[in-house]
């Protein structure tokens, strides 16, 4: 008797007193249940394999865990899978395979995270940051199958996290997007979870200036201040010093190294840290030292002149000093929310257009900024050297003057 209801399935089951028997499924060509003598019940589907040639029975599973609109629709996607040429039962076995197989999201990023060490493209304190928001990220969806994961289950994850911390949590986005991103290349998933993910956070914050002290007045204030005082730890203070007159950031003055200074030609040449792809900061940079800043390093040499930092790291001679020690150090003077360190930059280009004249192209170029000609083409590291040496020295006179005042 052909199989039209659940009803008559039950029906079935409830008379079957005896040895194995088969019924089949009314529509659906193979498809049967199949009752064994103890009423175990299956749905099977016998079809001829593209493969073989043969007539196998391929169990979908069992009744009444597997309903009869179930047992219809796999039959149905086997058949479509027949159509081009595909033995379900094989393809199945391979999901199966596959799925015990699957990476979770933690050994997907970590995978991810040692290509990125790998790659000798990043210092080790942007390593650290990257492990940082694969950490966050793991707390959510670390053990999930990468397959598993939707964008839901990220968005819930980024959600916690900019709760708390807005920018925090578009950079482990980010980071998400990359580690999904490998998953599709090694061929786990097809699609990017992480990417609908960025239309749905919150704005970053306005971005905040660096506080910064314009009037000169009070800029020779400052400079008298940071003169004043003694007993700081480590070597905080000949580094702001040197930054008020190089205004160069943070990050860039801290890992100072001997072998970039030349006493005889009066330069520093560095790669800026803050570089990375960004298009309006150029990869290499010449500062033009004033005799002020000789005078500094001069005296630091005496010091630091056998270690490869300028400014080593009192608790590590092989590091440099932590750049936090710049803000800490003003702070310290009370001008916490008045002046940073990085707010130097500033500094010097307001009062050098203002107070100075300096055109604005030389101050750029100083500043490390990608500055092109009127054709469009960037400036190098060397362009007007002699023009920028002579504004370093005009404006480390200013300084002194500010500060005689």
């Amino acid at each position: 008797m052909a199989i039209k209801t659940d009803t008559q399935i039950k029906k079935i089951i409830k008379a079957h007193d005896s040895g194995n028997a088969a019924h089949q499924i009314e529509g659906f060509a193979g498809l049967d249940l199949y009752i064994r003598e103890n009423k175990t019940t299956t749905f099977r589907h016998r079809y001829t394999s593209p493969n073989t040639g043969k007539r196998p029975y391929y169990t979908l599973g069992t009744y009444p865990y597997m309903t009869l609109e179930q047992a219809r629709e796999r039959h149905s996607e086997n058949m479509r899978l027949l159509k081009n040429g595909i033995d379900p039962k094989l393809h199945d076995e391979k999901l199966k395979d596959r799925s015990s197989s699957m990476p979770t999201f933690a050994i997907m990023a970590d995978e991810w995270l040692q290509a990125q060490v790998s790659s000798n493209h990043f210092e080790k304190r942007t390593i650290d940051q990257k492990s940082k928001h694969i950490n966050y990220a793991n707390e959510h969806i670390g053990r999930m199958s990468i397959d598993k994961i939707t964008t839901p289950d990220v968005l819930r994850a980024i959600k916690d996290i900019e709760q708390t911390m807005i920018p925090t949590a578009k950079r482990v986005r980010g980071v998400c997007q990359k580690v999904f991103a490998l998953a599709i290349g090694r061929g786990y998933i097809d699609n990017n979870p992480a990417i609908a993910v960025a239309d749905l956070m919150l704005p970053k914050n306005k971005t905040e200036h660096h506080s910064a002290i314009i009037n000169p007045a009070d800029f020779g204030q400052l400079l008298n201040d940071i003169d004043n005082v003694i007993g700081f730890y480590g070597h905080t203070k000949n580094i702001i010093k040197l930054q008020s007159l190089l205004f160069q950031r943070n990050q860039d003055m801290c890992s100072m190294r001997w072998d970039a200074i030349d006493f005889d030609a009066k330069t520093w040449a560095f790669n800026p840290s803050k570089t990375g792809n960004r298009a309006d900061m150029v990869s290499n940079l010449v500062v033009p030292l004033p005799t002020q800043a000789i005078e500094i390093l001069k005296q630091m040499h005496a010091d630091t002149g056998k270690t490869d930092y300028v400014f080593y790291n009192v608790k590590r001679r092989s590091k440099h000093e932590h750049p936090q020690q710049l803000n800490k150090y003003l702070w310290r003077l009370g001008y916490k929310d008045i002046h940073t360190p990085h707010g130097f930059r500033a500094s010097a280009r307001t009062m050098m257009v203002e107070q100075l004249g300096i055109p604005e192209q030389l101050i750029e170029l100083q500043l490390g900024h990608n500055v092109r000609d009127a054709n469009g083409r960037a400036y190098n590291r060397v362009t007007l050297i002699k023009e920028r040496a002579n504004m370093m020295q005009v404006y480390a006179d200013y300084l002194d003057e500010l500060k005689g005042n």
